[in-house]
């Protein structure tokens, strides 16, 4: 018994430690981030277009996730599962799998080609 006590204290420590970095702003929620920047806090159904948006549109540009990333942060928005979800959807976005850097072990082995003249002897 008294560990779960114990651990419920901890979680409401924990709770109210958490919720000095988040404002809410009637209909907002705002989370001020490392960098003591408010950036908004995105529901779950705006997460898919504002990924979609940073890395699939013309000013995406198809880049990796920590670039996808970085473009999330500086449009001001935030929500808790952001780099997994970022790393998610590079991986699963078929134009970057199908464009990905071609390594050492995948490159063709290069020959010269002989040069032959008709009638050389």
């Amino acid at each position: 018994m008294q560990s779960v006590t114990s651990r419920i204290i901890l979680q409401r420590k924990k709770f109210f430690t958490d919720a000095k970095y988040y404002v809410w702003e009637e209909p907002f929620l705002y989370k001020l981030c490392g960098d003591r920047i408010y950036r908004r806090c995105l529901p779950k159904d705006e997460v898919c277009c504002v990924l979609h948006h940073c890395h699939a549109s013309t000013s995406g540009g198809h880049f990796g996730p920590d670039k996808m990333i970085v473009k999330v942060l500086q449009a001001g928005f935030y929500w808790p599962m952001l780099f997994k979800d970022a790393r998610k959807f590079v991986v699963t976005c078929d134009r970057c799998q199908g464009t990905r850097n071609i390594s050492k072990r995948h490159e063709m082995p290069q020959s010269g080609i002989l040069g032959v003249e008709l009638l050389d002897v």
